[in-house]
């Protein structure tokens, strides 16, 4: 193998993690998505502890994807839109159960 096949082996490699970490985030993003409304849920039934738990979960899935986020690399435009726009989606989410938990 020369030199230049390595190079581009290694670039093709970059750029599968980085494709892996933005479907990562999405995903967790969507979990976090889901311990909102579980958490809702919990609280409009006045399960204060389970509503409690699940947006500390919640809140834990959103600085950690936040980190990914900043990590990552070779984002299109219209990729860094759309996640920035989901964390938005859930700090708004999570802004308002902490209000009204």
């Amino acid at each position: 193998m020369s030199v230049r096949d390595l190079s581009d082996n290694n670039r093709s490699i970059r750029a599968e993690i980085e494709q892996s970490r933005i479907d990562f985030i999405r995903t967790d993003l969507g979990v976090c998505m889901t311990f909102a409304t579980v958490a809702e849920t919990a609280s409009s039934m006045g399960q204060r502890a389970r509503a409690e738990r699940n947006i500390a979960n919640a809140e834990k899935g959103y600085s950690d994807m936040l980190r990914y986020y900043t990590q990552a690399t070779g984002m299109t435009p219209e990729v860094e839109m759309e996640l920035w726009w989901k964390f938005r989606q859930l700090r708004e989410r999570l802004d308002c159960l902490h209000r009204n938990v």
